[in-house]
């Protein structure tokens, strides 16, 4: 029996909290740049173009966001793997293994239709924690595999 409760959820923790800073930060920056724009004289900002300068982040922001919540869900049924711009649900007999080699960006999963697809809620950039999630997960997918 794995030592894991399910469902668990793996989550990269330096990326979310870069992509979560910048995307905070870029907003902040944008808020207050639109604010001291000039109000008056032969170049004045009016309140739509100060609300176009803000809303340039906005899509930005997002695209952060996306790249920050990027997971994998363990569940009795199978894997959820959500990455930046798909969604899969595999269940547990698709998956045949779990790689994370030194150099990858993030974990990837051997599907038994021949298929390799990114797993990047396990990142490299982690450090030691990647490995051992890698290890966490891989030791899930052998027991419920069967």
């Amino acid at each position: 029996m794995s030592a894991l409760a399910l469902p668990h959820t793996w989550r990269p923790r330096k990326t979310r909290i870069f992509c979560y800073v910048i995307a905070g930060g870029l907003l902040v920056v944008l808020a207050i740049v639109a604010m001291i724009l000039p109000h008056d004289g032969a170049r004045a900002w009016n309140l739509p173009s100060r609300i176009g300068v803000f809303a340039v982040g906005i899509p930005m922001a997002a695209f952060l966001h996306r790249h920050g919540d990027v997971r994998i869900i363990a569940s009795d049924s199978g894997l959820e793997v959500v990455n930046l711009f798909r969604r899969h649900h595999l269940k547990w007999g698709e998956v045949l293994a779990v790689r994370l080699r030194r150099g990858d960006p993030w974990a990837f999963l051997d599907l038994s239709n021949g298929e390799t697809i990114p797993a990047m809620g396990i990142q490299n950039s982690d450090g030691d924690a990647a490995p051992r999630a890698a290890r966490e997960l891989a030791s899930l997918v052998r027991e419920k595999s069967g």
